[in-house]
């Protein structure tokens, strides 16, 4: 007992000799910049474990036996990291902090206005780079895929893209960023071509529908940005056998660069003599062509590429004609096509990145029609640099300026010897600048603007884009887009005069999208206002008596896309509708109306489903348009009858007969239906004053593709799936 009494003093006479130690008691509340509390912040003391986490009122309250200066840290997800200076004495120590969001520009909100991208790097795509080599109904055709999606429509007889009512002409194609002109084939009158490119070529498509950035010009509807790949994946060599033709090609891989090469031949004949043809094919469609892409990394960041195309096309027909005194005339076309593109990108340093670039197309054409001879050709050169710029995390900013030059040429001479030669060359350059402002993580604001001038016209334009996007949600999302575009008018315009002016249109946009669990469905509607559209009188443009800017137009409508690759095991499909309420006082009108190529109702419905047992894909696309108007000269006003419904069921299928050797067919308008595109009327009445006219339908009922593709790679897995 004596023994525990002296420990128990000893211990109290060592408690009251040692000093006592100080306790702080920090307490507070974490808001946002709103002054909402942020439940869930960690706080603490630096250095320490003292510390606490926020209640769902943002407060906190916690003791620390440190001493002297310290700091105190809050912590939380998307937000800055918030330090404050404190002296710890003992005394009670009460702060007020506000977090400051934290700018994520990869996943932070994204302006979806206007805009559809097939990427593999970005996570708020709709479409895969796949999806366009996949599609049903496409045959691999770029604008094929697309033409499935809202704001688009198909137009049969041209195979182009047509955008929320505009013509095919009012869409650009660029190539990383560069300038290609003469995107689709050289084809004949009613005959659909396709573009020039397959899609293999590319890693990611950005198609606007409107609203596009001042990056991009000379388009009143519609940009179509091709970004090709940086570098392949190992050396590997391609063989593919078609019904119609067949290529090759191989791809050498270093470690900072590659080669790439490709010889492809293309003739219709076989397709022509199985399938019966609407048309006396005199020479079947035939071309020659290839390409070339060569990759080359320099530094730590920076990558040139060079890309080149060629081909040479011809084909002679004799075609249904109501005016020829035969029933039909001879049209013959030779075309000669070069591309070149080389760009350069590269980080300055400071936030500061380069790309630019230069391109060249020349595109010729050789055309009989009967006795008739047309020659006509554009070369276009296009010079690019863009600096941007994102040091600052809530800002990125976009300067650049480029120069296109363009020589285009006509030589018309008629039977009786006649002839008409126009050669123009227009000089346009331009300055833009972009500025992408990042409120927060749920608000980004895109403002900028677009100088151009026009040698050929004499003309300086303005155009200023504005667009902006809030995230309603962690998965849905609201975008805004405005612009205004201009465009020179077409080529044929000027064979007569030079005194006009750039024709225009305004967009105007609201995009409601959500994006959870692999599924997709966005809802846009939209205003476009035309303005100084070309107008003339007569049957020909190049033998008018007047030539004016009077022309105007509209167009308003509403598109719907929903896509699902979630609910069904190995399927996948889309779901697109458009509705276009256009009307348009251009070109021989007599008032305004709605134009040929314009349908009010489009649908389109994609399937995908790759069957494990048979190691196949299989697909369907079916599309609908209703009826297009067309002018009958038997009844009175503009537009005055409509054709029936455009219906469309296409099927294909992939086979992975080896890991490297694929089989694939399709068919497209696999059913037959007789789709009807317009009526050509003859130039007089008959006896009894009625003017007589023959339908224009389908070349061919339907078209059929066999092939064969082979890949010849170290990696025995590799294979083209990916490529059809």
């Amino acid at each position: 007992m004596i023994q525990q009494l002296k420990i128990f003093f000893y211990v109290l006479a060592l408690l009251f000799s040692t000093p006592l130690i100080a306790q702080t008691n920090i307490k507070g509340v974490i808001t946002e910049k709103s002054g909402e509390p942020i439940p869930g912040v960690n706080i603490y003391v630096d250095g320490t474990y003292d510390g606490a986490t926020t209640d769902m009122e943002g407060a906190f309250s916690f003791e620390t036996e440190e001493a002297g200066d310290h700091q105190v840290v809050a912590t939380f997800i998307g937000y800055k990291k918030h330090v404050t200076e404190v002296k710890l004495e003992g005394n009670p120590i009460e702060l007020t902090i506000q977090l400051q969001e934290e700018i994520n520009k990869l996943d932070g909100v994204t302006i979806t206005a206007g805009t559809f991208e097939a990427s593999d790097e970005k996570k708020s795509v709709v479409l895969k780079p796949l999806d366009i080599a996949m599609t049903a109904g496409a045959t691999a055709d770029i604008p094929g895929a697309l033409n499935t999606l809202p704001g688009t429509q198909k137009v049969g007889e041209s195979g182009r893209l047509f955008v929320r009512g505009g013509a095919s002409t009012e869409t650009r194609t660029f190539v990383d960023g560069m300038l290609m002109n003469s995107f689709y084939n050289t084809s004949g009158p009613n005959m659909p071509g396709r573009s020039r490119f397959s899609p293999f070529l590319f890693k990611g498509t950005f198609f606007s529908t409107g609203g596009y950035s001042a990056e991009y010009g000379q388009a009143m509807s519609s940009a179509l940005v091709l970004n090709t790949f940086d570098l392949p994946e190992q050396t590997e060599s391609n063989i593919s056998l078609m019904s119609v033709g067949g290529s090759a090609s191989h791809t050498e891989r270093w470690e900072r660069g590659s080669v790439f090469g490709e010889l492809a031949y293309t003739n219709l004949k076989p397709y022509q003599s199985l399938i019966n043809q609407a048309y006396d094919w005199e020479k079947p469609s035939e071309s020659l062509g290839g390409s070339f892409m060569v990759r080359q990394k320099s530094g730590k960041s920076g990558i040139f590429k060079l890309y080149g195309s060629f081909a040479n096309a011809s084909f002679a027909l004799r075609q249904p004609d109501i005016n020829s005194p035969g029933g039909s005339n001879r049209i013959a076309i030779k075309n000669g096509y070069s591309y070149l593109n080389a760009t350069y990108k590269n980080q300055l340093g400071g936030g500061w990145y380069y790309s630019g670039g230069v391109s060249q197309t020349i595109s010729e054409d050789n055309i009989d029609f009967d006795a008739d001879r047309v020659d006509n050709g554009e070369h276009a050169w296009h010079v690019k640099s863009v600096f941007t710029n994102d040091s600052n995390e809530k800002v990125t900013l976009k300067l650049g300026q480029e120069v296109i030059v363009r020589d285009f040429t006509d030589n018309i001479t008629a039977a009786e010897g006649q002839s008409l030669i126009n050669e123009k060359t227009e000089t346009l350059p331009a300055t833009f600048a972009e500025a992408d402002v990042y409120l927060s993580n749920k608000f980004v604001f895109r403002t900028g603007a677009r100088l151009e001038y026009s040698s050929l016209i004499d003309s300086w334009n303005l155009a200023p884009r504005a667009s902006l996007a809030y995230k309603t949600t962690a998965f849905s999302q609201v975008s805004f887009a405005y612009g205004r575009f201009y465009q020179t008018p077409d080529n044929e315009r000027f064979r007569v005069t030079t005194s006009l002016s750039s024709e225009v249109a305004s967009h105007y946009i609201l995009n409601y999208q959500i994006q959870k669990n692999n599924r997709t469905f966005r809802i846009e509607g939209y205003m476009k206002a035309y303005d100084k559209l070309v107008k003339y009188n007569g049957n020909e443009p190049y033998n008018p008596t007047y030539f004016n800017n009077k022309g105007y137009g509209d167009a308003n409508g509403l598109d719907i896309f929903f896509r699902d690759a979630k609910t069904f095991r190995n399927i996948d499909y889309w779901v697109s509708y458009s509705f276009l309420d256009t009307e348009r006082d251009y070109l021989t009108f007599q008032s305004s109306a709605v134009p040929g190529f314009a349908s009010k109702h489009n649908f389109s419905f994609v399937y995908k489903h790759f069957i494990d047992a048979i190691k196949s894909q299989v697909g369907f696309t079916y599309s609908y348009g209703s009826g297009r108007y067309y002018n009958d000269p038997n009844k009175d006003g503009v537009m005055n009858s409509q054709l029936p419904s455009y219906q469309d069921f296409s099927f294909n299928i992939a086979y992975l007969f080896r890991p490297q050797v694929i089989f694939y067919a399709s068919a497209t308008n696999l059913l037959g239906r007789d789709n009807v595109f317009g009526y050509q009327f003859a130039d007089n009445p008959n006896s009894d004053g009625v003017f007589e006219s023959r339908a224009i339908g389908q070349p061919a009922k339907r078209f059929l593709f066999l092939g064969v593709f082979i890949t010849l790679s170290k990696d025995k897995s590799k294979n083209q799936l990916e490529n059809l």
